[in-house]
Protein backbone atom coordinates (compact mmCIF):
# COMPACT_ATOMS: atom_id res chain seq x y z
CA UNK A 1 0.00 0.00 0.00
CA UNK A 2 2.93 2.37 -0.01
CA UNK A 3 3.70 3.57 -3.34
CA UNK A 4 6.81 5.50 -2.38
CA UNK A 5 8.97 2.11 -3.35
CA UNK A 6 8.14 -0.10 -6.15
CA UNK A 7 7.45 -3.45 -4.20
CA UNK A 8 3.90 -5.18 -5.38
CA UNK A 9 3.61 -3.23 -7.92
CA UNK A 10 3.18 -3.34 -11.59
CA UNK A 11 5.03 -0.48 -13.59
CA UNK A 12 4.77 1.25 -16.29
CA UNK A 13 6.96 2.85 -18.68
CA UNK A 14 7.68 4.04 -22.40
CA UNK A 15 10.89 2.15 -23.82
CA UNK A 16 10.14 3.88 -27.29
CA UNK A 17 10.61 7.81 -26.19
CA UNK A 18 14.04 7.68 -24.70
CA UNK A 19 15.10 11.21 -23.43
CA UNK A 20 17.36 13.29 -21.43
CA UNK A 21 19.82 10.07 -21.80
CA UNK A 22 17.44 7.70 -20.10
CA UNK A 23 16.56 4.28 -22.21
CA UNK A 24 12.84 5.57 -20.81
CA UNK A 25 10.31 8.14 -20.37
CA UNK A 26 7.30 8.06 -17.88
CA UNK A 27 4.26 7.93 -19.68
CA UNK A 28 2.11 11.27 -18.31
CA UNK A 29 -1.17 9.42 -18.13
CA UNK A 30 0.34 6.77 -15.61
CA UNK A 31 -1.85 7.19 -12.98
CA UNK A 32 0.12 8.30 -9.64
CA UNK A 33 2.30 11.34 -11.81
CA UNK A 34 1.03 14.46 -9.46
CA UNK A 35 0.56 12.12 -6.79
CA UNK A 36 2.77 13.26 -3.61
CA UNK A 37 4.62 10.51 -2.23
CA UNK A 38 4.29 8.04 -5.00
CA UNK A 39 6.30 6.46 -7.49
CA UNK A 40 5.17 7.83 -11.24
CA UNK A 41 5.95 4.65 -12.82
CA UNK A 42 3.48 3.10 -10.70
CA UNK A 43 0.69 1.57 -13.47
CA UNK A 44 -1.00 -0.91 -10.28
CA UNK A 45 -0.04 -1.98 -6.65
CA UNK A 46 -1.32 -4.38 -3.68
CA UNK A 47 -0.11 -7.46 -5.34
CA UNK A 48 1.14 -9.90 -3.10
CA UNK A 49 3.17 -12.22 -5.20
CA UNK A 50 2.07 -11.40 -9.20
CA UNK A 51 3.53 -14.48 -11.05
CA UNK A 52 3.08 -14.65 -14.57
CA UNK A 53 1.00 -12.23 -16.78
CA UNK A 54 0.13 -11.57 -19.97
CA UNK A 55 -2.24 -8.80 -22.45
CA UNK A 56 -5.33 -10.33 -23.96
CA UNK A 57 -4.31 -10.43 -27.26
CA UNK A 58 -8.47 -8.92 -28.74
CA UNK A 59 -9.15 -6.36 -25.97
CA UNK A 60 -5.19 -5.28 -24.48
CA UNK A 61 -6.70 -6.06 -20.97
CA UNK A 62 -3.96 -7.07 -18.47
CA UNK A 63 -4.45 -10.05 -16.41
CA UNK A 64 -2.31 -11.27 -13.95
CA UNK A 65 -2.01 -14.23 -10.89
CA UNK A 66 -1.35 -13.49 -7.86
CA UNK A 67 0.28 -15.66 -5.21
CA UNK A 68 -2.15 -15.58 -2.19
CA UNK A 69 -0.87 -16.09 1.84
CA UNK A 70 -3.17 -18.51 3.61
CA UNK A 71 -6.63 -18.71 1.99
CA UNK A 72 -6.64 -17.66 -1.72
CA UNK A 73 -5.12 -17.32 -4.96
CA UNK A 74 -6.10 -14.62 -7.03
CA UNK A 75 -6.53 -13.34 -10.76
CA UNK A 76 -6.62 -9.53 -11.65
CA UNK A 77 -7.57 -8.02 -14.90
CA UNK A 78 -5.34 -4.79 -14.00
CA UNK A 79 -6.85 -1.67 -14.89
CA UNK A 80 -5.12 1.99 -14.40
CA UNK A 81 -4.76 2.72 -10.74
CA UNK A 82 -5.86 -0.63 -9.31
CA UNK A 83 -4.96 -1.48 -6.10
CA UNK A 84 -5.65 -5.03 -5.04
CA UNK A 85 -5.36 -4.78 -1.30
CA UNK A 86 -2.19 -6.67 -0.19
CA UNK A 87 -1.68 -6.56 2.84
CA UNK A 88 -4.69 -5.41 3.98
CA UNK A 89 -6.51 -7.58 2.97
CA UNK A 90 -6.09 -11.20 0.72
CA UNK A 91 -8.85 -11.50 -1.51
CA UNK A 92 -11.98 -11.17 0.91
CA UNK A 93 -9.68 -11.98 3.53
CA UNK A 94 -9.22 -9.35 6.65
CA UNK A 95 -5.66 -8.98 7.00
CA UNK A 96 -4.14 -5.86 8.36
CA UNK A 97 -6.75 -3.92 8.45
CA UNK A 98 -5.16 -1.12 10.26
CA UNK A 99 -2.78 -0.52 8.04
CA UNK A 100 -2.71 2.68 6.02
CA UNK A 101 -4.48 2.48 2.79
CA UNK A 102 -2.75 3.51 -0.68
CA UNK A 103 -4.21 6.52 -2.80
CA UNK A 104 -6.77 4.59 -4.69
CA UNK A 105 -9.71 2.34 -3.26
CA UNK A 106 -9.11 -1.46 -3.32
CA UNK A 107 -10.76 -3.87 -6.02
CA UNK A 108 -12.03 -7.05 -5.32
CA UNK A 109 -10.09 -9.73 -7.18
CA UNK A 110 -11.56 -10.84 -10.75
CA UNK A 111 -11.27 -14.61 -9.81
CA UNK A 112 -10.56 -16.15 -6.67
CA UNK A 113 -9.50 -19.96 -6.07
CA UNK A 114 -9.83 -20.91 -2.52
CA UNK A 115 -6.50 -23.48 -1.38
CA UNK A 116 -8.56 -26.58 -2.05
CA UNK A 117 -8.27 -26.20 -5.42
CA UNK A 118 -5.03 -23.77 -5.93
CA UNK A 119 -1.93 -23.32 -3.30
CA UNK A 120 -0.24 -21.15 -5.44
CA UNK A 121 -1.47 -19.90 -8.92
CA UNK A 122 0.54 -19.36 -12.23
CA UNK A 123 -0.85 -16.82 -14.85
CA UNK A 124 -1.13 -18.40 -18.31
CA UNK A 125 -2.27 -16.93 -22.21
CA UNK A 126 -5.43 -17.16 -24.14
CA UNK A 127 -5.61 -19.94 -26.53
CA UNK A 128 -5.57 -18.77 -30.04
CA UNK A 129 -4.17 -22.05 -31.82
CA UNK A 130 -6.44 -24.18 -34.50
CA UNK A 131 -6.11 -27.53 -32.57
CA UNK A 132 -8.44 -26.95 -29.97
CA UNK A 133 -11.18 -25.00 -31.40
CA UNK A 134 -13.31 -25.62 -28.19
CA UNK A 135 -10.73 -23.45 -26.44
CA UNK A 136 -10.31 -20.77 -28.48
CA UNK A 137 -10.30 -17.51 -27.34
CA UNK A 138 -9.82 -18.73 -23.54
CA UNK A 139 -7.45 -17.80 -20.79
CA UNK A 140 -5.33 -21.02 -19.49
CA UNK A 141 -3.95 -20.60 -16.11
CA UNK A 142 -3.00 -23.09 -13.56
CA UNK A 143 -1.56 -24.15 -10.13
CA UNK A 144 2.38 -24.95 -8.83
CA UNK A 145 0.97 -27.32 -6.20
CA UNK A 146 -1.99 -28.73 -6.80
CA UNK A 147 -1.43 -29.38 -10.63
CA UNK A 148 -5.24 -28.02 -11.37
CA UNK A 149 -5.61 -26.33 -14.99
CA UNK A 150 -8.38 -24.15 -15.53
CA UNK A 151 -9.83 -21.90 -18.05
CA UNK A 152 -11.90 -18.42 -18.06
CA UNK A 153 -14.41 -17.79 -21.24
CA UNK A 154 -14.31 -14.48 -21.56
CA UNK A 155 -17.02 -11.74 -23.64
CA UNK A 156 -14.92 -8.53 -24.04
CA UNK A 157 -13.66 -8.30 -20.66
CA UNK A 158 -16.54 -9.69 -19.42
CA UNK A 159 -15.99 -13.22 -17.70
CA UNK A 160 -18.75 -16.01 -19.14
CA UNK A 161 -17.83 -19.16 -17.22
CA UNK A 162 -14.63 -20.41 -15.34
CA UNK A 163 -14.49 -24.13 -15.60
CA UNK A 164 -11.83 -26.98 -14.66
CA UNK A 165 -10.33 -28.52 -17.67
CA UNK A 166 -7.43 -30.96 -16.38
CA UNK A 167 -5.67 -32.33 -12.82
CA UNK A 168 -2.05 -31.86 -14.76
CA UNK A 169 -0.39 -33.82 -11.37
CA UNK A 170 2.52 -31.22 -12.49
CA UNK A 171 4.03 -28.19 -10.57
CA UNK A 172 2.85 -25.48 -13.27
CA UNK A 173 5.68 -23.15 -12.93
CA UNK A 174 4.93 -21.39 -16.24
CA UNK A 175 3.00 -20.99 -19.61
CA UNK A 176 4.62 -19.78 -23.07
CA UNK A 177 2.69 -19.43 -26.06
CA UNK A 178 4.32 -20.66 -29.86
CA UNK A 179 3.52 -18.74 -32.76
CA UNK A 180 0.56 -20.25 -34.04
CA UNK A 181 -0.99 -19.28 -30.49
CA UNK A 182 -0.49 -22.96 -29.13
CA UNK A 183 -0.54 -23.02 -25.16
CA UNK A 184 2.30 -24.63 -23.28
CA UNK A 185 3.01 -25.20 -20.03
CA UNK A 186 6.25 -25.99 -18.05
CA UNK A 187 6.83 -28.84 -14.97
CA UNK A 188 9.19 -28.01 -12.72
CA UNK A 189 11.86 -28.97 -11.31
CA UNK A 190 12.06 -32.42 -12.55
CA UNK A 191 10.20 -33.15 -15.97
CA UNK A 192 11.94 -30.85 -18.61
CA UNK A 193 9.18 -31.77 -20.91
CA UNK A 194 6.94 -29.15 -22.60
CA UNK A 195 3.21 -29.62 -22.47
CA UNK A 196 -0.14 -29.14 -23.76
CA UNK A 197 -3.96 -30.22 -23.56
CA UNK A 198 -5.40 -32.75 -25.66
CA UNK A 199 -9.15 -33.63 -25.97
CA UNK A 200 -10.37 -36.08 -23.79
CA UNK A 201 -13.19 -38.75 -25.18
CA UNK A 202 -13.93 -39.83 -22.34
CA UNK A 203 -16.70 -37.78 -20.82
CA UNK A 204 -15.72 -38.77 -17.39
CA UNK A 205 -15.29 -35.87 -15.06
CA UNK A 206 -12.68 -37.59 -12.83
Amino acid sequence: QDNSDLLSCVLRIDVDSPTKGKPYVIPPDNPFVSEGGCRPVIWAYGFRNPWKLCFHPKTGDLWVGDVGWELWEMLYRVERGSNFGWSIVEAVQPIKVNQDPGPSPISPATVMHPHTEFASITGGYVYEGDRLPGLKGVYLYGDYVTGQLWGLWLDGSEIVKKEFLADTRLQIVTFGQAAGGEVLFLDWPDNTRLHRLVPNPVEDRS
